[in-house]
């Protein structure tokens, strides 16, 4: 071994110290959040429901991200594994009608983020684009048999296909719609939603629901049930879905974007929330994620979903296939 090659390997050792030793002080900085013991609103029993056999749902994956390391992605995180998070909507159908909880991704994406600057399409790159409105026509169905969208939130990549499903309601509270339309590149798209012809404001009752202090049985039967989860935006919600099996599961949009951050539970990582502004209320949504922590202590059966965990989603049923 020459000189200039010991140099060499003493020099990529010496940088993978300093790299190692960098890594282990940001993540220093992601303490799970503290939680506190579950107060008296949080039930021990689900409410009675009358789940209709027709009822079933799956998952549409329309495209993933570019990826990042899983340190950056939630708090405490490895910076050994790689994260490639999903773009999904979840199609419901119900007897009463079909409903897709967020778009993902959808064919005019490009000209959609193309208005984004050179590192905001870096950062928030995609690849391997199917919207959801091309899967679904594979399997025979048209866009009209769509009747509501309910975004998660009105970022633009739960939004994107919203202009491929001219005819569905699009069911938005006013306080997520007024934050939208008030926001910018490159959380909120304004050609994504712009053209939307049929608004539905969406308002929660005053009914608790698992905690929540307000929601919203879409259909009156207790099987799909929106509760409010601000936080991440302004006007974030939820939805819980049971099915006629009786299995729950609770869709929590990007309240965190992996499992993990609600087992744990923790907040993104401190280093990126350094770098990009994430959240809209950053107290709101730790609360958020504790709120969903203890669901899930409470109740270990119920199947809490995250919008991009791809490990997750892997587990669910994907279009044309269905779960009831």
């Amino acid at each position: 071994m020459n000189t200039w090659t010991r140099r060499g390997l003493r020099w990529l050792a010496g940088t993978a110290l300093v790299l190692g030793a960098l890594a282990t002080g940001i993540s220093a900085m992601d303490a799970p959040l503290s939680v506190p013991p579950p107060g008296a609103d949080l039930p021990h029993a689900w409410p009675a429901a009358r789940i209709p056999s027709g009822l079933a749902f799956s998952v549409i994956p329309t495209s993933q991200s570019k990826g990042a390391f899983e340190a950056l992605l939630v708090g405490g995180g490895s910076w050994l594994r790689y994260r490639h998070p999903a773009h999904v909507a979840v199609l419901v159908r119900h007897p009463q009608g079909n409903l897709l909880f967020d778009t993902g991704l959808g064919r005019q994406v490009d000209a959609q983020f193309a208005v984004n600057g050179f590192m905001d399409r870096q950062f928030f790159g995609y690849e391997q684009v199917k919207p959801a409105v091309d899967q679904l026509a594979q399997a025979g169905w048209t866009p009209d048999r769509i009747q509501r969208i309910v975004p998660s939130h009105m970022h633009w990549d739960h939004v994107s296909a919203l202009p491929d499903f001219p005819d569905a309601e699009v069911w938005v509270n006013r306080t997520e719609l007024d934050h939208a339309r008030q926001g910018h590149a490159p959380a909120f798209l304004a050609s994504q939603f712009k053209g939307v012809r049929h608004w539905h404001d969406l308002q929660f009752t005053p009914t608790p629901y698992m905690g929540y202090p307000q929601s919203l049985d879409l259909f009156g039967d207790g099987a799909v049930v929106l509760v409010p989860l601000s936080g991440h935006t302004a006007g974030q919600v939820g939805m819980f879905l049971t099915l006629p099996s009786g299995q729950r599961y609770f869709f929590t949009g990007d309240t965190t974007w992996t499992i993990e951050g609600l087992q744990k539970p923790a907040d993104r990582s401190w280093a990126l929330r350094q770098i990009v502004h994430v959240d809209h209320d950053v107290p709101a949504n730790q609360a958020a994620i504790v709120r969903v922590h203890q669901l899930m202590q409470r109740f270990p059966d119920l199947k809490v979903v995250p919008a991009h965990d791809e490990n997750v989603l892997k587990t669910l049923p994907h279009f044309p296939a269905f779960q009831g």
